[in-house]
């Protein structure tokens, strides 16, 4: 699991990807998802295209129906298709969601994860969002890979969740990791 935290425009992406590309070409993986706000999937599709050979379905509200058409009877769309672009929005609602939960790859990428983060403002959208990064996490195996631009907005207790996508364990982390004390918790976050 790695957090993937940098400026915009610096390379966030392409990192993610060559982090994915290495695994799929080591046998480690054999299926992929990116999860992403919808206006991204296009993005997400080329860059996986172009500079990775990884070619994928996009799965948005516009195009679930008719992907899951090719699908046999109890057939999952994520079983149908091993390297998915899935809109965050469309994947989180309950139904969507435990299908996907059931299905999903061993590789998740996921974009914008600071919006995903379960801070103060507990706003529905992103309590949903939450629910479905936390359920992903909660599988050992799982690889993931986390992107933000904004990794900290202030809220320290939505920081500390996306941390815990990372590693459940930092969620027992001390509110204040300053001294030689906490030098081993400083060491295990970089």
């Amino acid at each position: 699991r790695i957090l993937i935290a940098d400026d915009v425009g610096i390379g966030k992406t392409v990192e993610a990807c060559l982090v994915a590309r290495e695994l799929l070409d080591r046998g480690e993986v054999n299926r992929l998802a990116v999860l992403c706000p919808p206006q991204l999937a296009k993005q997400w599709q080329l860059e996986l295209m172009e500079k990775f050979n990884i070619d994928t379905a996009l799965v948005l509200s516009s195009t679930a129906s008719r992907l899951e058409r090719d699908c046999l009877l109890g057939q999952s769309l994520f079983d149908l298709y091993p390297f998915v672009i899935v809109s965050t929005d469309f994947i989180k609602s309950d139904q969507r969601r435990d299908e996907f939960l059931r299905t999903c790859p061993d590789l998740v990428i996921i974009d914008e994860a600071h919006t995903c983060a379960y801070g103060a403002a507990r706003r529905g959208g992103r309590h949903q969002r939450y629910e479905l990064v936390q359920k992903l996490s909660t599988k050992p195996s799982r690889h993931m890979i986390l992107v933000t631009a904004t990794p900290h907005s202030g809220d320290e207790e939505a920081f500390r969740s996306l941390l815990t996508f990372v590693n459940a364990d930092f969620a027992n982390l001390p509110s204040d990791l300053s001294g030689p004390a906490n030098e081993h918790h400083r060491r295990t976050l970089a």
